[in-house]
């Protein structure tokens, strides 16, 4: 039934889709109890099926029992539960529920920062050696990816933590230090310099009389080193 509802989904019948989706949630509640993994699937399906209906109450109650589900048999830190977070806070966010959403996606970016630190070898050092500036070190594809999807739900925080706590605000400069290193990771140094740049002024915006502190010569430490990758050597002298 419910690789039915996929194809009627597909063709645009997203109202058939549904009750075949409905259905098939029967049968395997039914027949596998509330709590089984491929619940949790068709309820996700089913939930991303009502986005498309822009019937997004029900849809966020959907995603929210998906999510306990997968949590549950899963367990906490899955690039599942992470998938399922974001979609939440997409929703939220186009319901305007600003701080419920930003709740999400702070959990779905901790999950994949959990994620990728048992799998990223990438050194937090800056390398000595001219060969390292010029070939940063690469990241495995499935790692690469976490990355990837980490950065989307940064994206996503960064507006609604500014709509909520105001654009100079140390959660601002802390999201945007944590995109800077996500944008390094990715070899994305004009977006690395331009996020730390950011959390730099905030910081001097919100501490001003701090402005020689430890926290400011990390950010200009780490925004020297992605000038130094970019091989902009001229531009990394004056913060390396």
């Amino acid at each position: 039934m419910q690789w039915m509802g996929n194809l009627l989904r597909r063709y645009g019948d997203t109202s058939e889709a549904l009750d075949y989706f409905k259905f098939a949630l029967r049968i395997k509640q039914t027949r596998l109890g509330s709590d089984d993994i491929d619940v949790a699937n068709i309820l996700f399906n089913t939930a991303v099926l009502l986005d498309d209906l822009e019937k997004y109450d029900l849809s966020l109650i959907a995603y929210k029992e998906a999510c306990r589900i997968r949590k549950l048999v899963l367990g906490e830190d899955n690039p599942e539960v992470a998938d399922t977070l974001f979609c939440m806070g997409n929703v939220a966010t186009v319901v305007e529920r600003h701080e419920e959403a930003l709740g999400y996606f702070k959990e779905s970016i901790d999950i994949r920062e959990t994620l990728v630190k048992g799998d990223d070898h990438y050194t937090e050092e800056l390398d000595d050696s001219l060969l390292f500036i010029a070939n940063p070190s690469s990241l495995h594809p499935d790692t690469l990816f976490q990355y990837q999807k980490l950065i989307h739900c940064f994206e996503e925080a960064l507006p609604l933590t500014k709509l909520i706590v105001g654009t100079n605000h140390s959660d601002v400069c802390e999201l945007l230090n944590r995109m800077g290193v996500v944008y390094t990771k990715l070899h994305d140094w004009d977006n690395a310099i331009g996020s730390f740049q950011g959390a730099l002024r905030v910081k001097r915006t919100v501490a001003p009389a701090d402005g020689d502190d430890i926290e400011v010569a990390v950010l200009l430490q780490k925004k020297g080193e992605a000038h130094l990758y970019k091989q902009e050597f001229s531009r990394s002298e004056d913060y390396v």
